[in-house]
């Protein structure tokens, strides 16, 4: 079947579902920017001082009057743009398998630190590029529901697990060192980004379907198996005595680097187990995996933490001890 010919037996929903996504993205991401106050930092040096001045502004203003301060985001929002684009072009050619999976994928990676940080609007149109794909692979309306529902349960769970956890952590232990419960956030929503990106690869793969929500389920178990090992490690280590001993730096960047290792271990053995993958795919994965996340998480705190005034909203922000106030 030739590409014009496949484009023009595209099922209508298919097609409206790419649309949509489309056109959501940058309606999502303007609406999350627009309404928000920033930060307009000058900084100025002269022969007698130094020094930087600090001026709340709303976007707008801050786009007039320091652009290059906006540009991690505003780029971030076109490459977005960009992939729902990537998308849409290789469903009507034909390409959906490998070219789709990859930009949906993506999309999925650059939006997890965003729903931290400025709310979780974006997740619509990655939803709609996801029914879109599911929907080119043959399901029907039926079967896509129930895959959404099933996509928003297993979040909704691995938010909830991560809320008690650091919960159980808060009244045993105290606050968390480091950071805020973003950090906790921030985690399972990359967790997320992992779980859809393995799923999107095993349904191209296996054109089915169903396999999105099994790359959700070996995302959760293997981040989750890998965070809940360096916490407990970490608990030996930085709690000798039941209490917070500060080791400085160094303590922060030796359990960054075991959540690396334990991270890549743990997604490689749960490609192995649970999607059935080869050893040479499922340590190919977990490395790769583990590196986006990590330059995804870097990405997050350098792009966000300076420009947003506002207390920022995360998902569940009714729940006491959840809010990532500056």
């Amino acid at each position: 079947m030739n590409r014009a010919l496949f484009a023009a037996t595209l099922p209508l929903m298919t097609r409206a579902l790419a649309l949509l996504a489309v056109v959501a993205t940058p309606i999502a991401g303007l609406a999350l920017l627009a309404p928000r106050p920033f930060t307009v930092v000058r900084c100025f040096r002269s022969s007698s001082s130094s020094g930087c001045s600090y001026r709340v502004a709303s976007f707008l203003d801050a786009l007039v009057a320091a652009p290059e301060q906006l540009a991690p985001l505003l780029i971030a929002l076109a490459v977005l743009c960009a992939l729902a684009l990537v998308a849409w072009w290789a469903v009507l050619q034909g390409r959906h398998p490998t070219i789709a999976a990859f930009a949906i994928g993506t999309y999925a990676f650059l939006i997890a630190g965003a729903s931290v940080a400025i709310g979780p609007w974006l997740v619509a149109p990655l939803l709609l590029l996801i029914a879109m794909y599911a929907a080119v692979l043959g399901s029907s309306s039926r079967e896509l529901a129930g895959l959404l529902l099933r996509i928003g349960v297993l979040t909704l769970g691995a938010f909830a697990a991560a809320y008690l956890f650091a919960q159980g952590w808060a009244l045993r232990l105290g606050p968390f060192p480091g950071g805020g419960f973003e950090s906790f956030w921030l985690y399972v929503a990359l967790s997320s980004a992992a779980g859809i990106a393995i799923g999107l690869g095993l349904a191209a793969v296996r054109r089915d379907v169903a396999e999105i929500a099994r790359g959700m389920v070996v995302a959760y178990a293997s981040f989750g198996a890998a965070g809940l090992v360096v916490a407990l490690g970490s608990v030996l280590v930085m709690y000798p005595r039941g209490s917070y001993f500060a080791l400085g730096l160094a303590a922060l960047w030796g359990v960054v680097s075991w959540l690396i290792v334990a991270n890549t271990i743990a997604i490689s053995l749960a490609m192995r187990a649970l999607a059935r993958a080869s050893w040479a795919g499922a340590v190919r994965t977990g490395v790769i995996l583990t590196l986006a996340v990590l330059i995804c998480g870097v990405a997050t705190f350098a792009a966000f933490g300076p420009l947003a005034v506002s207390g920022v909203a995360p998902p569940l922000l009714i729940l006491p001890n959840t809010s990532t106030d500056r």
